[in-house]
């Protein structure tokens, strides 16, 4: 599988796009529940905490939203089921909290292609939504061919 040929940016807007419009799927695998796509799995896409993916990472994981639905709207989806304790370190009104919660994640495999894709849902909370957190793939490509004007060489003074 390769990458689209388009640049960064135009790749991001389509990513964006696609996924905008999925909004909410019902998964058959996970009991008919509603999987939510809220803006934190497609910000997830971009980086992860804090700290940015590489541009060609992202662009990798653009070109695997149009498959995220069809995998989880598949009844006879392979899927790995986690629990873990989260601690997250806050800051409120100048002082550190440290809270603790329960996390659930559904990895759902499905290969495609010459690709196995990985998407993740995750539960914060046993009474929290299931919303989508990441999409990833191990033989995406990146498209040498696709070059946005700001990527190319700094000219020479």
């Amino acid at each position: 599988m390769r990458t689209w040929p388009l640049g960064y940016e135009k790749s991001k807007q389509k990513a964006k796009a696609l996924y905008s419009k999925i909004g909410r799927v019902q998964s058959p695998a996970l009991n008919d529940e509603q999987v939510s796509f809220t803006n934190e799995g497609f910000n997830h896409l971009l980086r992860k905490g804090r700290i940015p993916r590489p541009k060609n990472e992202q662009k990798r994981r653009f070109v695997l939203t149009p498959y995220i639905e069809k995998i989880i709207r598949n009844p006879k989806a392979n899927i790995r089921y986690e629990r873990r304790n989260t601690r997250i370190i806050i800051n409120r009104h100048g002082e550190k909290i440290l809270v603790q919660s329960i996390a659930d994640f559904w990895v759902f495999t499905e290969k495609i292609d010459d690709c196995i894709i990985k998407v993740v849902i995750r539960q914060l909370n046993p009474n929290g939504f299931k919303h989508f957190m990441s999409v990833m793939g191990n033989n995406v490509q990146i498209d040498k061919k696709a070059r946005n004007k700001f990527e190319s060489k700094k000219p020479r003074k």
